[in-house]
């Protein structure tokens, strides 16, 4: 079936127009003119595979991972990577629209060189033994690959060292990985059993200590002690120096290290002066310990009861003035702790922060800064504090994710 590929997607999918429809493609890149199969109808869209390239379009590159056609850890490596950060700006500013007005000050996204430092790989195994892979596009099953742009070189150094170290495999399922600024914490993900035959083969790489760990159905728990403790560096306020925040096997950090400096650097430039703040969703401090080391009194919270504890050591660690509370945040909660402060941040997952942003016209923050993850989620929240009549003042779009389909949008609200 001949099909014209139109427009690439934030899931990375391209929109092929066919002569009944459209069907989403992958591997396709706009003025594409290609022959495709169909396949099943997947979330409500009908969903195609590329069987060749009948006419290329001038944006279309040969990929650099000779696994792009089927790995799921990259979708846009056949667009030149030149033309990403316009992509994902637009994006941003697409599903932002409706908010924007002529006062709005707009920061698309800028080229990323950053790779990263945190991953998931899945065990495989094919003819030339037992592998570590991401996972194929729609499939469970891992795909061997030789080299990864997408990753640090430490990080990918690991994942040799592991595949010559097939033993520390033996019954792991999975493994993660989160290299950070003093050392990486190696995560095996299996059954208890395991625990017998994965003890760790070495304790170090591209000069970076590893802290190894098993987790199953029971939690989390260290292989070898005493155990390491490891740091991200976060910029400090103005002229102030970096703080160091201690990130366990189970805590949340951003994938690529640059862009989240690059990130709580924005936030600092649009908090202004505040007193008091506060963190909500806030996993262990990320945006707002740096704020609570320049002096700012900042009340934090987040549905996830280890990450409460995690921030909150922390804080406590670096004698600043902030505190942690666990509150479910996709629900109805107390806003009282949270009521007439000067700044509210805003950091949920995927599915947004609907529930805060309509109790905002309770707690009345003079500004609210909103990290979103998902651009169309992020819109709708906004929808509702337009509402509440705050107003978008800046939008900025963040490549956090080389050449896959996600982009981060950050943005600032007032009355």
């Amino acid at each position: 079936m001949r099909g014209k590929a139109e427009q690439i997607l934030p899931t990375g999918e391209t929109v092929v127009r066919i002569d009944h429809g459209t069907v989403l493609v992958p591997n396709v890149i706009p003025g594409d003119i290609i022959d495709l199969e169909l396949k099943e109808k997947r979330r409500g869209a009908a969903r195609g595979e590329l069987v060749t390239v009948i006419e290329a379009s001038a944006s279309r590159v040969n990929p650099p991972c000779p696994a792009a056609d089927r790995c799921g850890g990259c979708s846009l490596q056949f667009l030149a990577a030149d033309t990403h950060a316009a992509l994902k700006s637009g994006w941003v500013y697409q599903a932002f629209r409706d908010c924007v007005d002529n006062t709005t000050d707009w920061i698309p996204a800028q080229p990323s060189a950053g790779r990263r430092r945190r991953v998931r790989w899945s065990v495989g195994q094919d003819d030339d033994g037992t592998f570590l892979g991401f996972q194929e596009r729609a499939s469970h099953q891992p795909v061997r690959q030789t080299e990864c742009m997408a990753v640090t070189d430490a990080l990918l150094l690991l994942r040799r060292e592991l595949e010559h170290n097939t033993a520390s495999m033996s019954g792991i399922s999975s493994l993660q990985a989160i290299q950070l600024n003093d050392g990486i914490h190696v995560v095996l993900e299996g059954e208890p059993a395991a625990a017998r035959a994965a003890e760790p083969r070495f304790d170090s790489v591209a000069g970076l200590p590893l802290q190894w760990w098993l987790r199953n159905g029971h939690g989390t728990r260290p292989l070898g002690r005493p155990v390491r403790q490891f740091h991200d560096r976060l910029p400090g306020v103005g002229k102030l120096p970096d703080i160091q925040v201690e990130i366990g096997p189970d805590d949340f950090i951003q994938a690529e290290e640059t862009g989240n400096r690059e990130m709580i650097r924005q936030l600092h430039a649009w908090a202004g002066e505040p007193r008091r703040a506060a963190d909500l969703f806030a996993g262990v401090g990320n945006l707002s310990l740096s704020l609570a080391a320049a002096g700012i009194e900042v009340i934090g919270a987040e549905v996830n009861a280890s990450s409460v504890l995690a921030a909150n050591r922390n804080a406590k660690r670096l004698g600043v003035p902030a505190k942690y509370i666990q509150a479910d945040l996709f629900d109805r909660f107390d806003t009282a702790a949270f009521t007439g402060l000067d700044l509210i941040i805003l950091d949920p997952p995927r599915k947004g922060a609907r529930k805060v942003c309509e109790q905002v016209g309770r707690m009345l923050p003079r500004r609210i800064i909103m990290v979103s993850c998902d651009s169309a989620a992020g819109a709708r929240d906004g929808a509702i504090l337009q509402r509440q009549g705050y107003r978008l003042r800046a939008l900025r779009a963040l490549d956090l994710f080389p050449y896959a389909g996600h982009v981060e949008a950050i943005s600032l609200w007032s009355q």
